[in-house]
């Protein structure tokens, strides 16, 4: 255990050496390339950076990260992609994009808060597809910190998360309030209509 806790250490003064700046850049890093792992980075700029700010910093690298995901595909990379892939899969892909263009505020928003979203194929998808801007944005906002809550939470107090039967109800409690208020942001900007 001492031998782990000296890593821990190592690489947050490591990451404080570098400053705020390498922690946003690992968080964006992630919108494009899926195998890293967002949960450690969020938890290194929690322990690092302390719990508000390295909250904050991985919030809005993440909401920047999947936005310049998004858009890339969007405008640069959509007809290229379908041209990528087999005929199979781009009609299995313009089935799901079809879907994904009518999904509501609150059902997106739920998407982004799970920790098990896997965030560079919804950007993809989301780029590829006619959802419109606002809604897929408004839905980062919403979503995102529920996600970034739990990693932060677990990695920040692992042992104690995994013991303590309360946190997973908070956790659970997260993805409810977010999907309250995607529910009423959705009504109140119209993006559902």
């Amino acid at each position: 255990m001492g031998d782990i806790k000296l890593i821990i250490d190592q690489v947050v003064n490591f990451m404080v050496s570098i400053g705020p700046l390498g922690g946003a850049f690992l968080i964006m890093l992630e919108s494009f390339i899926p195998p890293l792992p967002l949960g450690v980075f969020v938890g290194l700029n929690m322990l690092s950076f302390g719990h508000v700010f390295g909250f904050l910093l991985s919030y809005f690298s993440t909401i920047a990260g999947c936005m310049l995901s998004f858009l890339l595909f969007r405008y640069l990379l959509r007809d290229k992609y379908m041209n990528w892939i087999s005929k199979k899969d781009q009609q299995l892909l313009q089935k799901w994009t079809k879907k994904l263009s009518h999904i509501k505020l609150t059902t997106l928003a739920v998407i982004f808060a799970l920790p098990i979203t896997p965030a560079f194929l919804v950007n993809i998808a989301g780029g590829i597809s006619n959802i419109s801007t606002k809604k897929y944005l408004l839905a980062l906002f919403i979503g995102k910190p529920a996600m970034l809550l739990f990693y932060g939470y677990i990695a920040v107090s692992l042992v104690d998360s995994l013991n303590d039967p309360l946190n997973i109800v908070k956790i659970i409690l997260l993805v409810i309030f977010t999907y309250a208020l995607s529910k009423v942001i959705g009504k109140v900007v119209k993006v559902d209509d």
